[in-house]
């Protein structure tokens, strides 16, 4: 409980280059959520605080850490300029906007806004992007099941985008000679000079000859070069296409590390009104004062792409603690994946003892609360 210059003074003698994941949700300059300022430099003021705290907060972080920072149009031109003069050794990784009131801020006169942004930066040589999870909807798709996971089967013939064409990558564009249910994979040399394969084996009386072209004629590629095609050809298949012409199928498979984080994030589960002010009369019942909590869903989402998804022993630091929302998707992502990672909060307003405190206290208890009472 302090204020987060500070504190940041007093956790660089115990925890120096030990952080790996850093969010921050300063005050947004706001005429809702202004800082107090002199002499009318409004964003002067506001970047002289962030300054000097982001400058002891790349003390604290690894090689490897990454910060995030989330802001909204009034200032976050200004805090890009401050990160990229102030943040050695950190570039920026990627911003997201982040679909957060659904229903739009609005005013007498603009747009309504419903968004914000997050700001991520790290190492570029050394810092790790984490993954996301999969929607239940991209789960669904993978309903069969072998030795090796969930996988579902699509066509071998590549299809969309400019690079799928026999054009750019000629040595994917091959026979395949099927008879009946059997794939077989004649051999073939390549010549340079024209840029094609030699086909030494012809295919017998009963083969079918198929080549990767799309119903348009085009010639498009296979997934695999002809090598690694024969090394996996236990995961091909011979099936009907939608026009029921023979074609050879491969098993795609869900990638088990997780999705890329996209640049805009739209989930419903990012509204800060349904999961964060409304989880908060869940957790307290009609007695918590704490305006503007941000969503769990997003800020366990960007403690995952901030680093703290690859690494179960992490540290996450939040020295604007606010209501404690950061220590509580971290917690959840232990309950996720039986992860030992750790949290620092700082906050210096009073309801460090009336929200902040007391969350923790309620979420480290249970997962879920209705009323003010655990349900679980």
């Amino acid at each position: 409980h302090s204020d987060n210059f500070q504190a940041l003074n007093l956790l660089n003698t115990l925890y120096k280059n030990q952080v790996n994941s850093v969010y921050i949700d300063p005050p947004y300059n706001t005429d809702a959520t202004p800082i107090v300022y002199k002499n009318g430099y409004k964003s002067s003021s506001w970047l002289s605080l962030l300054c000097d705290r982001i400058n002891l907060t790349s003390q604290l972080m690894r090689e490897d850490s990454m910060l995030c920072l989330t802001i909204d149009d009034v200032e976050v031109d200004n805090a890009r300029c401050m990160l990229a003069s102030n943040f050695p050794g950190r570039d920026l990784l990627g911003t997201v906007a982040i679909k957060n009131n659904p229903a739009g801020r609005t005013g007498t006169v603009g747009f309504a806004i419903s968004h914000e942004y997050a700001l991520f930066y790290g190492s570029l040589e050394n810092s790790a992007i984490g993954r996301l999870e999969h929607s239940e909807s991209q789960k669904a798709r993978y309903k069969e099941k072998d030795e090796h996971g969930h996988f579902e089967w699509t066509n071998f013939r590549k299809h969309g985008g400019t690079n799928t064409y026999r054009t750019s990558r000629p040595r994917q564009f091959y026979p395949i000679y099927i008879d009946g249910e059997k794939i077989r994979f004649p051999n073939m040399t390549w010549n340079n000079e024209i840029r094609d394969w030699e086909i030494i084996d012809q295919p017998t009386a009963s083969e079918e000859v198929i080549y990767p072209i799309d119903e348009q004629g085009r010639e498009r590629i296979w997934d695999f070069v002809s090598e690694t095609a024969i090394q996996n050809i236990d995961h091909l298949k011979v099936r009907k296409d939608i026009k029921g012409n023979t074609a050879v199928y491969r098993k795609w498979r869900l990638n088990t590390e997780g999705l890329l984080p996209l640049t805009i994030w739209d989930k419903s589960e990012y509204s800060a009104a349904a999961y964060g002010t409304n989880l908060l009369t869940d957790i307290f019942g009609t007695s918590h004062q704490f305006s503007f909590p941000k969503s769990i869903y997003a800020v366990t989402d960007c403690i995952k792409v901030a680093g703290a998804k690859n690494l179960e022993t992490s540290i996450v630091l939040d020295y604007f603690g606010g209501s404690g929302t950061t220590a509580h998707a971290t917690i959840n992502l232990n309950r996720q994946d039986k992860g030992k990672r750790k949290y620092i909060l700082v906050e210096q307003g009073e309801y460090f003892d009336t929200a902040l405190m007391p969350r923790v206290a309620k979420v480290a208890y249970s997962s879920n609360w209705k009323n003010g009472k655990p349900v679980t």
